[in-house]
């Protein structure tokens, strides 16, 4: 029961950020370019359903958009594990 509660008010907690998130303005420096990584210009302008349906399409399943950020930020993590692997970016020393 516990678990079930604390889920519904995130969900509730999160559709209320998604609400407001609509009416902040990102500057230029949270869209073009994320702690060095340039991001595409055709990505910059796209609201967050629009990047996570985007995901979607290029992910094995749907439902990005239905995920939690702690969920999301690990997907994140994960995909950034792999490109390292794979010679697109470098690990810090």
């Amino acid at each position: 029961m516990w678990q079930f509660i604390v889920k519904w008010a995130l969900y509730a907690v999160g559709t209320l950020y998604i609400f407001i998130e609509k009416f902040r303005d990102y500057p230029n420096e949270e869209r073009d370019n994320i702690l060095g990584v340039p991001v595409d210009p055709k990505l910059q302008d796209m609201t967050r359903f629009e990047l996570c349906s985007m995901m979607d399409k290029h992910l094995p399943k749907k439902g990005f958009w239905e995920l939690n950020s702690t969920t999301k930020i690990r997907m994140g993590a994960q995909l950034l594990k792999n490109a390292i692997r794979q010679g697109y970016f470098t690990k810090k020393k």
